[in-house]
């Protein structure tokens, strides 16, 4: 079921990165840090719990793999994932990959929105790269 007025059941958020059938991965606008991604079921559901056990277990494996992907092109070490669903009530998963080396306040920054990398030419066409080889 589709809500019309909904960003995720509509065009999407962001700048569309690869579509995995049930779920598409997108490119945050604000780009905190260079990585910052959002993985979106294409139903309209609020919470994980309202998955499917097919949904929720693809899931998981294109998590892993778009997690994997981000980490090896923003060459960062670890992914902050964050579910909040407050601006957009419908089930996306933010993706910050960060360096190791990144303090709680680092974290809190990017969260926040008060931080901005740019990302570099060729990122999304290195993302997809990435994301297709895992597949």
């Amino acid at each position: 079921m589709k809500d019309e007025g909904c960003a995720f059941c509509g065009a999407g958020s962001g700048e569309l990165v690869f579509d995995f059938g049930d779920w598409s991965l997108w490119l945050h606008p604000d780009s905190a840090v260079a990585g910052h991604a959002m993985l979106a079921i294409k139903r309209h559901v609020e919470n994980f719990a309202d998955l499917t056990d097919s949904e929720a277990t693809q899931f998981v494996r294109v998590q892993k793999v778009v997690e994997r992907a981000l980490l090896d092109v923003t060459k960062t070490d670890r992914a902050i994932l964050l579910k909040l669903g407050i601006q957009t009530p419908h089930l996306h998963v933010h993706i910050y990959p960060v360096r190791s080396a990144a303090t709680r306040e680092d974290v809190m920054r990017i969260l926040d929105g008060t931080v901005s990398e740019n990302r570099p030419a060729g990122f999304v066409k290195s993302l997809r790269d990435r994301i297709f080889h895992l597949t």
